[in-house]
């Protein structure tokens, strides 16, 4: 007995000591995991406040491309009032930087998911999906729309997508189709999501059921429709290659190709 009271205050203070150990160890871990909770959330608050500003001019903009349905007047005049409002300089800067925002802070939630080996239902997959497409062409997009207009005031207007649609049918009605439909999803689907960040509930018949995939489908109708009045099917259009954003592609093409003859 007198040799084991020494041995049993020695094995209870190390256990004291594991305890300890211990305890530490799991306020760390839980310090790490709240503390990790906290920035996702602020990141997605982010995230939801510049995809919904940016969503206003993606509305605008979609609104435009189904206005070519029913004629090319018409999508030009609209095109034309929508761009004195947000080709404002500061407007324009502030949109380019809500979407780079945007962008960042989704690509941030993504890494921060990534060890998650949970499936996620469909309709989030394609919300992703169509976020990948748009994080790759959209600067592009972007690019090509904006550079013929500051270089050599050529805007597209309507001739100027027709344009593109009858140079190169083969990348244009896809890449259009594609961007276009992926633009509505990701908006149609992002914006209930961003308000409940913010703490607004969306109503619950547009966040599923036939009250989102109704309008959604017949949305991507209506962009496939406005393609091929862009292409000339529903209705005659002007020669393509007679307006101001053709021949500034022309010119271009012929500078950095060397064929200027």
């Amino acid at each position: 007995m007198g040799w084991g009271a020494p041995g049993v205050a020695r094995g209870t203070h190390r256990a004291s000591r594991g305890t300890a150990s211990g305890t530490l160890g799991w306020t760390v871990i839980d310090s790490a995991v709240t503390n990790t909770l906290v920035n996702n959330a602020r990141l997605a608050q982010v995230q939801a406040v510049s995809g919904l500003l940016f969503s206003l001019f993606a509305l605008v903009h979609l609104t435009n491309t189904a206005l070519a349905v029913i004629g090319a007047d018409l999508y030009d005049r609209f095109q034309m009032a929508a761009r004195s409002v947000y080709q404002s300089p500061v407007l324009e800067v502030a949109l380019i930087a809500t979407l780079v925002v945007h962008i960042v802070s989704g690509v941030l939630r993504m890494r921060s998911r990534r060890r998650s080996k949970a499936k996620p239902p469909l309709r989030l997959r394609l919300h992703r999906y169509a976020a990948y497409y748009l994080a790759i062409f959209i600067f592009g997009h972007i690019g090509a729309t904006r550079l013929p207009a500051l270089l050599a005031d050529a805007p597209p207007f309507f001739g100027g997508v027709s344009f593109s649609m009858h140079f190169a049918p083969w990348w244009f009605y896809p890449y259009y189709g594609l961007l276009g439909i992926a633009g509505l999803y990701h908006a149609f689907y992002g914006i209930p999501v961003a308000l409940a960040a913010l703490g607004v509930r969306a109503p619950r018949f547009i966040r599923r059921g036939l009250g989102f995939w109704v309008p959604v489908t017949a949305g991507a109708g209506v962009i496939i429709a406005a393609l091929l009045a862009f292409g000339g099917f529903l209705y005659e259009i002007d020669d393509p290659f007679d307006n101001d954003f053709a021949r500034a592609y022309e010119a271009a093409t012929a500078y950095f190709t060397g064929d200027e003859s």
